[in-house]
């Protein structure tokens, strides 16, 4: 069942819609601003449902939401060295947003990016889906060719539990560089249940990537193996997040990129992650295609009058982020996501809630 209702207006005067999706004993909540992931409603183990995803209770927190809470994030996601793109040769400038002294580039444009606009919306009823579509002219937003994006959300309830699925798709009349993910952070206890640090993680990653000082990917490509990064088997997040390690120390906490074992070009998603509440029973597995996805243990959240009178503050949320490796542009050895006519961008996550 899909229903839909208003979540008020943007800046520019068009109205902005809330979609509910409604499935079995679950219910998610988006909306055509940003195609932003609002809530997901599951119940823990004795049934007792609870909203699992961080967000605000209306359309005003998320004009600003450095956070970017729930959000669709592109076409370029994550820290790029510069902000600079090469494609076929030519240098393309994005935005120079982060960083000590503002030279690279984060998640595109945090002002006019695709998270801070309406996008156009479909809802399927019979599917129990929604699609969000947008589109940029060619050089909008820093990079090439006319270029129109998708993001389709479907739940479904399947042997394994309720499988929110989130579909991204790009297709272009240039050759453009194109890397979404969402920023959408769970705390499986409810969203307002405080800290995670007792959530328990497991990741299929037999490697990482390293940051700088100013959090923009390293090049280099490291083992977990005798690391705080070592989520093979599952641990709390608190466990070494504390711990003496330079990398930690540079982001806060754990605010990185894990190489998801795996990976081939157009395969189904794979798991990528394992994360559970033991209080409440909930469980969470993510399903991936890329060939990366970023853990942020929500290090630098600091939000007050969030949904349902909330605070947010560090480690209150965890972000697990799919996408291909960080500035991999800069690196000709690593994965390149393509779109270029006639070959379309798209990518597939799955978030399946469960209990145990």
């Amino acid at each position: 069942m899909v229903s839909k209702q208003s979540f008020g207006t943007a800046p520019d005067g068009t109205p902005v819609s809330a979609f509910e999706l409604a499935d079995g004993n679950a219910l998610v909540r988006v909306m055509d601003f940003g195609a932003t992931l609002l809530g997901v409603t599951v119940p823990d183990r004795e049934g007792t449902p609870a909203d699992v995803v961080l967000g605000f209770g209306s359309l005003g927190g998320y004009l600003d939401n450095p956070a970017c809470y729930g959000a669709t994030i592109g076409p370029s996601a994550n820290r790029t060295d510069g902000g600079e793109v090469t494609i076929g040769g030519v240098r393309y400038q994005l935005p120079q947003n982060d960083g000590p002294d503002k030279r690279n580039n984060l998640h595109t444009d945090l002002d006019h990016g695709l998270h801070k606009r309406v996008w156009h919306a479909e809802a399927e009823p019979r599917s129990c889906s929604v699609t969000f579509s947008t589109t940029l002219e060619d050089g909008e937003l820093g990079l090439p060719g006319r270029r129109t994006f998708s993001a389709t959300y479907t739940l479904a309830t399947t042997e394994a539990g309720s499988d929110l699925t989130i579909r991204y798709a790009c297709e272009t009349d240039a050759p453009t560089f194109v890397n979404m993910t969402s920023h959408t952070y769970f705390n499986l206890a409810g969203h307002d249940a405080g800290s995670v640090d007792a959530q328990l993680v497991s990741l299929d990653a037999t490697d990482f990537l390293p940051i700088r000082e100013d959090s923009v990917s390293a090049g280099e490509v490291r083992p977990v193996a005798g690391t705080p990064f070592d989520f093979r088997t599952a641990k709390p997040l608190e466990q070494d997040v504390g711990a003496d390690d330079e990398q930690l120390a540079r982001a806060r906490g754990y605010d990185h990129c894990f190489c998801i074992n795996g990976f081939a070009e157009g395969a189904a998603p794979r798991h990528a992650l394992h994360a559970e509440d033991p209080a409440s029973g909930r469980v969470l597995d993510a399903l991936v295609t890329t060939p990366g996805a970023h853990l942020y243990t929500g290090n630098w959240l600091g939000d007050e009058n969030a949904k349902d009178g909330a605070s947010y503050t560090p480690r209150d949320g965890f972000a697990f982020e799919p996408e291909y490796w960080p500035d991999n542009m800069h690196h000709a050895e690593w994965n390149h996501p393509v779109c270029e006519p006639g070959r379309p961008y798209g990518q597939t996550i799955v978030y399946r809630f469960s209990t145990r």
